[in-house]
């Protein structure tokens, strides 16, 4: 058995709590070491992108905006992504529809209370 001491250096897998603060509520998430600013940045994304559909919709809840937002912004990436490499078109027309579509339910709907 082996009663050294151990001198713990940082590596990427390890991780530590980060708070974020999204639409006025704060969240705390795991975070690798070394990465809190492109959380920091991904969180203030998703803050602004929820903020301007809630300005859109005051009457649609937290969660449905949420969704649409994730999935607004899975679009952008896949967009990106195809883009870049030239595959897939119809994937990106297809989520772009999905996209719309999702927009104006957000705007129809009322929030059930």
């Amino acid at each position: 058995m082996n009663n050294r001491p151990t001198n713990r250096i940082a590596n990427a897998s390890e991780t530590r709590p980060v708070k974020l603060r999204i639409m006025d509520k704060e969240v705390q998430l795991a975070c690798k070491v070394g990465e809190e600013d492109e959380l920091a940045k991904a969180a203030a994304y998703i803050d602004r992108s929820m903020t301007e559909l809630k300005g859109r919709n005051s009457t649609s809840s937290i969660e449905k905006i949420a969704i649409v937002a994730a999935i607004n912004t899975a679009a952008e990436l896949m967009k990106s992504r195809s883009t870049k490499s030239g595959e897939h078109p119809e994937l990106t027309e297809r989520l772009s529809a999905l996209n719309a579509k999702l927009e104006d339910l957000l705007e129809e709907e009322p929030e059930s209370a």
